[in-house]
């Protein structure tokens, strides 16, 4: 068992409240999976998917991704080559759904670069899950690094959707570079698994480009996740939107890093990040680190958390209205979630999140 230091904060605070960093335990063994599955899943409409060039290695990897250098080398070191998911310039409106199937008693890592041209629309589904959905007896580590290049004016929205058994660690590792104009969204559920982390950095480096994230979030029993969530901006007139909901049971723990790093140049930029944190039980850990960097003037960076238990008068007025006090808490909850899940597509995906989210969160 290896062990990297990961979800490193960009500015530092003091050492004995120990948020700086977090420690990935990495199995030996850990090798790449066979994701070839993806070249037929593809929608018409001119996109491609194959496995990188030589050439394009270099490009890709200058994009920074939210675990740091350390999960960068990670997965080089275990000899892993992305796919890369080609967006022709222009094209509108495509969904790609590409699954990740976690291996029983096994570490393995996946990749996926996302070239998007310029003007182009995309939407990209990652179905993160045991060989079976809410599959509890594939024990193992299922490690994700997503890179992505958006072109001018382009769009493009990454919803990775984790439903894994509860033996299951797990992590995912995003990078976005956005050039003029261009937007990233992301929409993060984390549902499952005994734990992981999510680092997710998007550099706004194209004047008036824009980075647009939600995070939901489920942790139970004893797992405990760790976030990093970085937005840099670069350019002028960029707009950054970070937003966390989530819930916290029995004896879980939770730390959250978010950062919007305002560098040199982003005159008249906009950066939000708001958490909003429910606690089911007296026994959970939350820790949550909100860092506004600024290196530059005309510039508006906001920030908020609310974190607590659930409202008594929200339960009061719910009762008024006929449930009673067990449904109108379960709903409450529900929700927190199910607002994060209504950014996903309509269709099957959407429905068994929903079904998911009202069986197991009861």
């Amino acid at each position: 068992m290896n062990a990297i230091q990961v979800n490193t904060l960009p500015s530092p605070t003091y050492r004995f409240l120990r948020v700086n960093d977090s420690i990935l335990e990495v199995p030996g063994g850990i090798a790449p999976a066979d994701d070839s599955a993806w070249k037929g899943l593809l929608p018409a409409g001119g996109l491609s998917i194959r496995e990188i060039r030589e050439a394009e290695t270099d490009g890709f990897a200058k994009i920074a991704g939210g675990m740091g250098d350390a999960a960068d080398r990670l997965f080089q070191e275990a000899g892993v080559r992305p796919w890369v998911l080609g967006v022709p310039a222009g094209s509108s409106g495509e969904t790609v759904y590409l699954p990740v199937k976690a291996a029983g008693g096994r570490a393995q890592l996946h990749a996926l670069c996302v070239e998007a041209g310029e003007g182009s629309d995309v939407t990209v589904i990652l179905d993160i899950s045991g060989e079976e959905a809410g599959c509890a007896a594939a024990k193992g580590l299922t490690g994700i690094s997503v890179r992505i290049r958006a072109a001018q004016d382009a769009k493009v929205h990454l919803i990775p959707v984790q439903r894994l058994g509860s033996t299951i660690r797990h992590f995912e590792d995003i990078g976005a570079v956005c050039a003029e104009r261009a937007c990233v969204r992301l929409t993060t559920l984390c549902l499952g698994g005994s734990g992981g982390h999510l680092g997710a950095k998007c550099t706004l480096a194209g004047e008036a480009s824009s980075f647009d994230s939600e995070t939901g979030y489920y942790v139970r029993g004893d797992a405990e996740l760790d976030i990093n969530a970085v937005a840099a901006h670069q350019g002028k007139q960029t707009d950054s939107r970070m937003i966390f909901r989530g819930v916290l049971a029995d004896r879980a723990k939770k730390t959250l890093r978010g950062t919007i790093d305002f560098l040199t140049g982003s005159s008249d930029s906009v950066g939000d990040e708001q958490e909003d944190t429910l606690l089911l039980s007296p026994d959970v850990e939350n820790r949550s680190v909100p860092v506004i960097l600024c290196a530059e003037e005309s510039v508006d960076g906001r920030h908020g958390a609310t974190v607590g238990q659930l409202s008594e008068d929200m339960v009061f007025y719910m009762c008024s209205r006929g449930y009673s006090k067990e449904q109108a808490r379960r709903l409450i909850v529900q929700a927190r979630l199910k607002s994060v899940a209504s950014r996903i597509p309509e269709g099957r995906l959407r429905w068994e999140v929903e079904q998911w989210i009202e069986r197991e969160i009861g």
